[in-house]
C-alpha cells in the first residue's frame, strides 16, 4: 500500500487518479524537495549535512526502455522501497535540481505504485514557465460567420475533470461547452470551452489547457474563450445551460 509521506505525495496520488489535479501537482512539485540517490556512494556518517558551494553531484542514473533517466524520489521511504542496498541520498528543491540536470530525462519514484516520467522537454517547460502558457491567442473578426452548437459525442470525461478543477477556484463563475466551426479558420468543427471568471484569467486558462491536454475528446482541438458579460462576445453561451456554475450561498 502506498501511504503518502508528505504533501507532494498526496498531490501525486490525486494527480495520478484525476487530470483535474495535475496543474496543482506541478505547482507542488516545483516548490517541494525531492530526493536523489548518489552514485555508488555510501555516506560516511548518518544525519543531515549541508553541501558546500561547488560540491560536485554524483547522481545515479538508470536505463528505462533503452534511454538513460535520472531517478528522483518524493520521500526517503520511496528510496527504501526501490533500493535494497545502503546508499547515500541528497534532498534538493525540485525546481533548482531541474535546472542542474536540464537536458536529462527524469523518473519519479522508480518501482513505486505512484510515479511519473518527465521528458527533457517537459522539464524545460517547468524551468522556463512555458508549461503554464495559455497557447496561441487569436481574435475572431466580428463579421465572421461561424456555426456553433452542441456536440453529438459529448466529451463527458473533459467536463468531469474541468468541473472538479473549477470547484477549487472561487473566481470561476460558470463554464460552457460547444462545438464550434469557423469556415475561414477551421478545417473541421472543434471543441470550444467558454469560461466566465472574476479574476486570474491567465492562471485559470493555463490550468484548463493543461487538463485538456491530458484527455482525449471526440472533436479536437480544444479552444478556450473568456466570456465577456459586457460585450456578450458569443451570445450562444448566454442561451444554454452551463456545465459548471458556482453555487451561491445565502444567509438566513
Amino acid at each position: 500500500m502506498f501511504e503518502p509521506e508528505n504533501e507532494l505525495e498526496e498531490s501525486l496520488v490525486k494527480a495520478f487518479a484525476d487530470p483535474a489535479y495535475r496543474p496543482q501537482f506541478y505547482k507542488d512539485l516545483a516548490r517541494s524537495d525531492i530526493f536523489i540517490v548518489q552514485d555508488d556512494k555510501v555516506p560516511k556518517q548518518e544525519g543531515e549535512i549541508t553541501l558546500e558551494s561547488g560540491t560536485p553531484l554524483e547522481i545515479r542514473s538508470v536505463k528505462i526502455e533503452g534511454e538513460l533517466c535520472i531517478p528522483i524520489f518524493s520521500s526517503v521511504r520511496r528510496i527504501e522501497d526501490a533500493v535494497r542496498s545502503e546508499v547515500g541520498y541528497l534532498a534538493l528543491n525540485a525546481l533548482e535540481f531541474f535546472k542542474i540536470v536540464s537536458g536529462s530525462d527524469l523518473i519519479l519514484n522508480l518501482g513505486s505504485e505512484y510515479g511519473k516520467k518527465f521528458t527533457k522537454d517537459e522539464i524545460a517547460s517547468i524551468i522556463d514557465g512555458t508549461i503554464w502558457e495559455t497557447g496561441e491567442a487569436y481574435r475572431v473578426e466580428e463579421e465572421a460567420q461561424a456555426l456553433i452548437g452542441q456536440p453529438e459525442n459529448y466529451p463527458q470525461a473533459l467536463v468531469d475533470a474541468l468541473t472538479k478543477y473549477f470547484k477549487t477556484k472561487n473566481e470561476v463563475v460558470s463554464a460552457y461547452l460547444a462545438l464550434f466551426y469557423n469556415p475561414k479558420t477551421d478545417e473541421k468543427p472543434h471543441t470550444l470551452i467558454g469560461i466566465l471568471v472574476t479574476e486570474n484569467w491567465d492562471e485559470i486558462v493555463s490550468s484548463v489547457g493543461m487538463i485538456a491536454n491530458q484527455i482525449e475528446v471526440p472533436n479536437p482541438p480544444i479552444d478556450i474563450i473568456k466570456i465577456d458579460t459586457k460585450s456578450g462576445n458569443i451570445d450562444y453561451f448566454h442561451e444554454i445551460k452551463p456545465f459548471y456554475k458556482k453555487k451561491k450561498f445565502g444567509l438566513f
